[in-house]
């Protein structure tokens, strides 16, 4: 039997020769790319790539052929991603987006809701040299932009609490508008009743659906019936308006203020870390020096692996995905849109690497988004 220092050289032989031949390969596949290029052929075709699995593998054991099947995929898939990289460093405008570079100055800018809503000072914050307006509904938001009343709307999209708000996906891609700014904001909740309520005369809390539950252990703790309305600020209005003691809101400082409620209890939500994401969308993608996030929205073939091989071409290519998130297609049972949510700049090579590939081998993408996202909250 020989001995463990033997072998071990052996198999530094044999891995110096596998990067000499990986080497050649690559250049090889290279070659490949530019020829397809000249001839307008797509550097993807999973057919020609099961076949040489197939060829590859055969007449070896059930065991080593799958560990070598995997190999061979890698490998394909890095002779993928080299001749995409190399050809667009090649040749530029091989990339198939091109969003608009200049910063945005909206005239109008538009929330849901009514004055005082937690989407006002964020509309307020994103837009200080604009009034915004607001409207009942995010349809009506989306609706606003699409059609060009309003250059601008601003609404909430995910919360550390309450999770994503779907509903704002759905409308993104129906409407077919853009993400350009990102603002993250601190909420605090304060239950709000009409002057000389007391909170022993607190029966029924009214707010938005997302932020009841973000205020769940208050309510359980003091026996509430939980009543959803369309807004926090909203809420506040009716509690206003009905002039019941009996009833109290579920909103923001300000909202309370603006109504002429009292504030019972502050800072009634279950998470004190309780942060909302909004978003300014636009009809148009727009792109800064200083953008340092990317969302897009794709489909993938029906395929096992499929999601599998579009997770692992972001980490090939050394890019953070920040979150991932799924819907329903509409008319399409059982078919879903992906949304995902990334590190890095629309100018960066690993970027536009990673969509020009997703582009050509996806039947389904969308850049959706292009902003900063700050370390800082907003409180």
């Amino acid at each position: 039997m020989r001995e463990l220092p033997e072998i071990r050289q052996d198999i530094n032989d044999v891995d110096e020769q596998i990067r000499t031949l990986f080497l050649k390969r690559m250049s090889l596949a290279l070659e490949v790319a530019q020829t397809k290029a000249e001839h307008d052929d797509k550097i993807y075709k999973p057919d020609r790539e099961a076949e040489i699995l197939q060829k590859r593998t055969a007449g070896m054991s059930d065991e080593l052929r799958l560990k070598y099947a995997a190999l061979l995929q890698s490998m394909i898939r890095a002779s993928r991603e080299y001749q995409y990289s190399e050809l667009l460093r090649q040749k530029a405008e091989r990339f198939p987006f091109h969003p608009a570079e200049t910063a945005l100055d909206p005239k109008t800018v538009y929330y849901q809701g009514v004055p005082g809503a937690y989407q006002e000072l964020a509309a307020r914050a994103l837009f200080p040299q604009c009034e915004p307006q607001n409207v009942p509904t995010w349809e009506q938001v989306f609706r606003s932009v699409r059609d060009g009343i309003a250059d601008i709307g601003v609404v909430p999209v995910e919360n550390t609490t309450a999770g994503t708000v779907s509903e704002v996906y759905d409308l993104l891609l129906e409407y077919d508008l853009c993400i350009n700014r990102s603002y993250i904001k601190k909420i605090s909740h304060c239950l709000a009743a009409v002057p000389g309520a007391q909170l022993s005369d607190i029966k029924s809390v009214c707010s938005h659906p997302h932020a009841l539950p973000q205020c769940h252990a208050f309510i359980s703790e003091h026996d509430l019936e939980a009543i959803e309305v369309a807004n926090t600020a909203i809420a506040a209005q009716n509690v206003q308006k009905k002039g019941d003691k009996h009833l109290a809101a579920i909103c923001s400082r300000e909202a309370a203020e603006r109504y002429g409620l009292t504030i019972l209890a502050e800072g009634i939500n279950d998470m004190k870390h309780n942060e909302t994401r909004f978003i300014a969308v636009s009809r148009t993608l727009t792109t800064q020096p200083t953008d340092n996030r990317i969302e897009i929205a794709f489909h993938i073939p029906n395929v096992a692996g499929s999601l599998n091989t579009v997770l692992d071409t972001f980490a090939h290519y050394g890019i953070d995905m920040t979150s991932i998130y799924s819907r329903p297609l509409k008319d399409s049972p059982w078919c879903y849109v992906f949304y995902i949510d990334f590190t890095g700049n629309m100018g960066d090579h690993a970027v536009q690497s990673l969509l020009y590939q997703l582009h050509e081998e996806l039947p389904y993408i969308k850049v959706i988004g292009s902003y900063q996202v700050s370390d800082a909250t907003e409180e």
